[in-house]
């Protein structure tokens, strides 16, 4: 018998029926592989799920085109500055410095991931065209006290969402409370199309860049599109054998080392100077979209009741549990962060995990422009100008809670977690 591996990062969204329906569209749908006319009934679906029927939307390959024609269209010029919080993916910075505009990273508060809001009001000048305001693993941040300062000062207020489908606050939806909001069904988030990026557009004053933006995207090629039916099938054969005689990792190996699958982050990105901008979701992709979606009510509870078990039974005192949910919110649970004493406990623990076959989602560890490997430099930002972001995504680490994790599993890690 081979010892089963828990994974909190891979595998997390790839199912039997995602792998069905992707050899499906591989060969039997294989002529309409390219087709984009049905992709507006998953932006409708979209747009009725956040309660925005008047509300705009565009489909998009990948996120940082989403940034990247949003910031393009909102009048930029060679002195505007954009604020992003300084604890977020290359991609965000990616898209910001193509745009032209200067970003600008504004620190967090040590309780949460959110923005400081003093710091973020000292970061305002007559420059500042816009604010990105990041969802940060499903929590909803104080987007209200955002919004209200973003509508003072006239100021554009983008939400991420990547982290936050189905969030919400006070009966709001997240990525409903201005301007414009970008939501994801990427391969590792709540629920996933393998790629997916959608610009909701809220303010009627923007609705005109709808048209001219679509005119300038264009399909991904055909190759391109199969890369991504395809991670579905390789990923789901990787799973189940990625206990057996490490014939998964080989699997995985193999498959970016022949371009099979999509990279999740290519070289030019890390270092900023991607600009592979203008293209538009396949229909094929758009349409595990749409299948994905009626099951996230499914997926969601179990998200949550795997939270409430962390919750309520992680008792080491080495641990901070980071996210709670208020009584005012609903969360999706997307991910379970924790928060160690220091970094070197976070090392210890992530290795310890994995020595009991238990890899913990450190993606977004280490460095607070993930990934680890993420050109810093080139994203333009100085060393410890954002100390507080630089200090807890040192010590974060996120725990299985996907719907592969069963109550047996969630029972052995917490255990584990406890004796640590």
């Amino acid at each position: 018998m081979f010892k089963k591996t828990l994974i909190a990062e891979f595998f997390t969204t790839v199912s039997t029926k995602q792998y069905i329906e992707s050899l499906y569209l591989m060969t039997i749908w294989l002529p309409f592989l390219r087709k984009w006319e049905d992709t507006k009934l998953t932006e409708k679906k979209i747009l009725k799920y956040l309660w925005v029927k008047d509300s705009k939307i565009i489909s998009f390959y990948n996120w940082r085109s989403a940034i990247y024609h949003t910031l393009k269209n909102i009048g930029l010029n060679k002195k505007s500055e954009v604020i992003v919080s300084w604890y977020t993916c290359v991609s965000v910075s990616n898209a910001v410095i193509q745009s032209w505009a200067k970003i600008i990273y504004s620190d967090i508060e040590k309780k949460s991931l959110w923005f400081d809001i003093v710091e973020l009001e000292n970061n305002i000048n007559s420059n500042t065209k816009a604010i990105i305001v990041q969802h940060t693993f499903w929590k909803p941040s104080n987007i209200k006290k955002i919004a209200k300062l973003a509508k003072e000062k006239n100021i554009v207020l983008i939400e991420d969402c990547a982290h936050s489908l189905w969030s919400s606050v006070e009966d709001k939806k997240l990525g409903t409370f201005w301007d414009f909001s970008i939501f994801s069904t990427w391969r590792d988030k709540v629920i996933s199309s393998v790629t997916g990026w959608f610009l909701v557009i809220n303010n009627p004053i923007y609705n005109k860049i709808k048209s001219k933006i679509e005119k300038k995207l264009i399909l991904p090629s055909r190759s391109t599109t199969l890369q991504n039916l395809n991670y579905n099938l390789a990923w789901k054969e990787a799973y189940s054998l990625y206990d057996c005689l490490k014939i998964g990792k080989i699997v995985i190996f193999l498959s970016r080392k022949l371009k099979l699958i999509t990279e999740i982050l290519t070289l030019s990105e890390k270092n900023c100077w991607f600009k592979n901008f203008n293209y538009k979701l396949p229909n094929s992709l758009s349409l595990l979209a749409w299948n994905q979606i009626k099951r996230l009510n499914k997926v969601i509870k179990h998200n949550q009741l795997m939270a409430d078990y962390y919750n309520e039974n992680i008792k080491n005192i080495k641990i901070t549990k980071l996210f709670k949910s208020k009584k005012t919110e609903t969360n999706n649970y997307f991910r379970y962060p924790i928060l160690l004493k220091n970094e070197e406990d976070k090392n210890k623990l992530y290795l310890y995990m994995k020595k009991h076959n238990i890899l913990l989602w450190n993606t977004w560890s280490w460095i607070n422009i993930v990934p680890l490997w993420s050109n810093i430099k080139k994203a333009k930002y100085i060393k410890w100008t954002c100390p507080i972001a630089e200090d807890l995504s040192k010590r974060i680490l996120t725990l299985p809670n996907h719907y592969r994790i069963s109550k047996k599993d969630i029972q052995k890690i917490t255990k584990l977690i406890n004796k640590f």
